[in-house]
């Protein structure tokens, strides 16, 4: 039998071929997690805290609902969970959800090539290649809408290629099927739960399936069912945001018009992909895509590259972050280690070259790790991103730290808190009780109100801290950070300086001084709606 016929064949679930797949995949799911435990750790020690939006998800998982205006409820449970398990103090036990999410990235991305007809070596040579991946460490690394977005994902194509296999060879019904469909609904029910970014993937897909030969598994009478699923599970969310108004529509028009975010051309947005999954494993997952189309072993599985050509000039024409496509590379990770399975047939040659390609890889991302990771403490990243002249990629317009945006929002959130706090103890006695923290930005608020519980929780116009309201405050007196002063003096009587928060390494915006404001000239309540800031 020749390699290609070999290949050609995805192997069945028997108890053998399965049992190497399934442990090989354990093995790097375990290193996965280990690393990923290990680098909170360091993390931590090199003095960075809670990232900015897992203070903002912290929030909202003590205001549970099953939506708010920037993400469905899955990751504000998810953190809610965390904090009740393992508590704020270590970020590696906080973040044990995220590592698990990292390690079963990897071990599916392995079962993926199996599942296309990859061998050992070549499973073993497709996960190394995501735990090496620049965005796959990131999004491993703390809780985001992106965090358990690949697992869904992957398990949607698992099942799809699955019925795919089975409506090949004439098999529409029966419990296989049925069981099939099931997964697939709950799987992307659940990730349109976890983020809204799904809707795309799963309308490429679809759309993938219609364009090529693999169209047949929906004529499947658990089509319907399978679709069912996915809308029973959205439903709560859908009927969230019908009852708000679909707030995250009105958000997502706000980031559009106001240019929040970086607009990539299409060249600089395609070779963006290539830095953010590791310039030199470019060709294991470019490889797996040109295998999708061209190989007479991947036909079954063809749908998969043409789902890449339809998503990727989707998100440049909606003009998406550049990482918005994160979720979809360890399928073509997966493809490039069946074809490379194919292309180096002789033994020499994996023994030869593919131990010198992997340790390339890993020198590589070894010098450039203290760039992509905050291992190093601010100051010491500073000086190694200089040295080797390197600057961070800017995703949205504002940017302007010198280190990467997501090391500065792992900074200063405590200091920020404590500060705040400072201002509100700082009235007389008889101010306090109707004194207020008022902020501009959710991270700031929610540093407050997670590190803080000592002080009245603050209250902020920005994304679903909008809804909470300003509860019974009028305003008369405020502690306000993330305001102009100008600002400040034409809607107050009295505005002074308290503090200044001048960490050289935030944001500009996060570096302003902490208001102690008077004299309201309207109403707090009154005035709410007009400090709605979706953006």
């Amino acid at each position: 039998m020749t390699t290609e016929a070999r290949i050609a064949e995805p192997p069945e679930f028997t108890a053998v071929s399965v049992k190497g797949a399934v442990w090989l995949a354990v093995g790097f799911g375990l290193l996965k997690y280990v690393l990923s435990t290990l680098g909170q750790i360091a993390f931590q020690h090199a003095g960075y805290g809670i990232f900015r939006d897992e203070l903002y998800f912290i929030v909202c998982g003590r205001h549970l609902a099953w939506g708010y205006v920037d993400q469905p409820p899955i990751i504000p449970l998810v953190a809610r969970i965390s904090e009740l398990l393992f508590g704020l103090h270590s970020l590696a036990l906080f973040r044990t959800f995220a590592s698990l999410a990292g390690a079963a990235e990897v071990a599916m991305t392995g079962l993926l090539a199996w599942r296309m007809g990859a061998s050992l070596w070549a499973q073993a040579l497709a996960m190394t290649g995501i735990v090496l991946a620049p965005m796959a460490m990131g999004t491993a690394s703390a809780f985001s809408t992106g965090t358990f977005e690949p697992v869904f994902w992957m398990t949607v194509a698992l099942a799809t290629m699955e019925l795919a296999r089975l409506a090949d060879r004439g098999i529409r019904g029966g419990r296989t099927v049925a069981l099939w469909w099931v997964l697939l609904g709950v799987a992307a029910g659940l990730g349109l739960e976890n983020k809204w970014n799904e809707v795309f993937f799963l309308t490429c897909l679809l759309a993938a399936l219609l364009i090529t030969s693999q169209r047949k598994l929906l004529a499947s009478q658990w089509f319907h069912i399978g679709f069912a699923l996915i809308v029973l599970l959205i439903l709560p969310n859908l009927l969230w945001e019908t009852h708000h108004q679909w707030a995250t529509l009105e958000l997502l028009h706000n980031d559009q018009v106001n240019g929040k975010n970086v607009r990539l051309g299409p060249v600089a947005f395609a070779l963006n992909q290539m830095v953010d999954f590791g310039p030199l494993m470019a060709p294991l997952w470019v490889g797996g895509i040109v295998w999708l189309f061209f190989s007479r072993a991947a036909q079954a599985f063809r749908f998969l590259g043409v789902t890449y050509l339809l998503y990727l000039p989707l998100m440049m024409f909606l003009h998406a972050k550049d990482y918005y496509l994160a979720a979809i590379y360890p399928l073509y990770f997966a493809a490039g280690a069946a074809a490379w399975d194919l292309l180096f047939r002789k033994a020499w040659l994996r023994c030869g070259l593919m131990p010198v390609y992997v340790a390339m890889n890993v020198l590589f991302i070894a010098i450039l790790l203290p760039i992509i990771l905050p291992v190093l403490p601010p100051a010491k990243a500073l000086a190694y991103q200089q040295r080797l002249h390197v600057q961070p990629p800017k995703a949205e317009t504002e940017t302007t730290a010198p280190l990467p945006q997501f090391f500065v929002d792992m900074l200063d959130w405590r200091q920020k808190a404590d500060l705040l706090a400072a201002a509100w103890y700082s009235l007389p006695q008889a101010e306090r009780a109707q004194a207020v923290i008022y902020t501009g930005n959710y991270g700031d608020a929610s540093a407050v109100n997670v590190y803080r519980p000592d002080v009245p929780e603050a209250i902020s116009g920005h994304q679903n801290y909008f809804f909470w309201g300003p509860r019974t405050y009028t305003g008369s007196v405020m502690i306000v950070f993330g305001e102009s002063r100008k600002t400040l003096e034409t809607n107050f009587d009295s505005v002074v300086e308290f503090t200044q928060d001048e960490n050289p390494y935030l944001e500009p915006y996060e570096r302003g001084p902490v208001f102690i404001c008077r004299g309201l000239h309207e109403n707090l309540q009154a005035l709410w709606p007009k400090l709605k800031n979706w953006e």
